[in-house]
């Protein structure tokens, strides 16, 4: 009777002591959930950011009752006063090949003349080359008889040449102000390294040398330190202006919020970058939010209207309309309209430094809103 009980009591400790255990793994389970629930949280860069459709964008827009403009002014964004280059349609398909004015191209040869295979060079162009040699990989297809994007989907299988492009304009440093010949050899050291696994023998071939290409850089370069270049127009507050009826002075002109959170009037047209001219604030954090201004949480000091010039379609009819924009803004918000330099805009002054700007691209070659513009700027 006495063991029996010995052996009750020791078991009524153990299933005591394991209970103590399970009730102090709860607690501390419980207390870090609630560390991580109710701390205070830090403020990640990406905590502002996501991405959504157009239709979630205007779902949230409208489910906060700020989708609708309290008169309609549209008609200030009027595309019938731009002008676009005209270019005649293409029946066949698009061929996509190296730029040798900006890309520096190195050439891949079958040394027994076979065809190359993307089941094979897709394996030595892998994930660990494309995050460390930036480049793009063009073949030419003899079924298609054209150069395309050889490691692409949906393109041929079969490529009689490869061609491995790269931007040359990387090679200068910015820190340092100077150009780095080395960024250029090491595609060489690595693709030394990668032949010699291909299935069959191949010879590396440089178009030009890597001097030459750097010769390209500085002029590339050059181009864009001396025209990279933003048409600005500045709506300035004393105070602040009323987070609201912003929002509603922009629908109003026509204006859409979107992309980045800021409002954009947006090219439609297949030529020139994908917005004539955007709206942002230099009041923090900088773009809009609509929850934070329904909250009445954000009232800018002032509205800044912008666009690219040299990626821009049509310069200097969207400045006038852009400038036609930020009037009414003003009539509606009051305030001061500046120019980037925080001085009252002289707009005679302005238009024409915007003309001797782009006749002085247009002497250097470059083509405002054409294909080499968007990607030099």
């Amino acid at each position: 009777m006495y063991i029996c009980n010995l052996y009750a009591i020791q078991g009524d400790a153990q299933t005591m002591n394991r209970m103590s255990i399970y009730i102090i793994i709860g607690l501390l389970l419980l207390g870090l959930m609630a560390y991580f629930i109710f701390r205070p949280k830090s403020k990640s860069v990406l905590d502002d950011y996501f991405i959504s459709t157009q239709s979630q964008t205007n779902d949230r827009v409208k489910n906060l009752n700020l989708d609708k403009a309290s008169e309609d002014a549209s008609y200030i964004l009027d595309t019938n006063k731009l002008s676009f280059p005209k270019f005649e349609k293409k029946t066949e398909k698009v061929e996509y090949k190296a730029d040798s004015q900006r890309e520096w191209i190195i050439n891949l040869i079958q040394v027994n003349g076979e065809n190359f295979k993307k089941e094979d060079f897709t394996k030595m162009f892998d994930y660990e080359w494309r995050s460390k040699f930036e480049s793009t990989i063009y073949g030419f297809s003899p079924e298609e008889n054209r150069w395309t994007y050889a490691d692409a989907g949906g393109t041929p299988n079969l490529y009689s040449k490869l061609q491995i492009a790269i931007d040359i304009q990387g090679v200068y440093n910015e820190e340092n102000a100077n150009y780095d010949p080395q960024k250029l050899e090491r595609y060489i050291t690595e693709l030394e390294k990668r032949v010699k696994n291909y299935p069959s023998k191949l010879k590396i071939e440089q178009t030009e040398t890597i001097d030459k290409a750097i010769i390209k850089a500085k002029r590339l370069v050059q181009l864009h330190q001396e025209f990279n270049s933003d048409a600005i127009i500045v709506l300035q507050s004393d105070k602040q202006y009323n987070g609201l009826e912003v929002w509603d002075a922009l629908q109003c002109v026509g204006l859409a919020w979107g992309d980045g959170d800021l409002f954009h009037w947006s090219n439609n047209h297949d030529y020139g970058h994908d917005q004539h001219f955007s709206v942002w604030t230099a009041t923090e954090p900088g773009y809009f939010l609509p929850e934070d201004i329904k909250a009445g949480n954000m009232n800018p000091k002032n509205l800044v209207f912008g666009f690219s010039i040299p990626r821009s379609a049509d310069p200097k009819n969207i400045y006038c309309i852009m400038l036609n924009a930020a009037k009414y803004c003003q009539r509606k918000l009051g305030g001061q309209i500046l120019d980037k330099n925080g001085q009252l805009l002289n707009e005679a002054e302005e238009k024409q430094n915007l003309i001797d700007l782009l006749d002085q691209m247009k002497s250097k070659g470059i083509i405002v809103g054409s294909d080499n513009a968007l990607r030099t700027f």
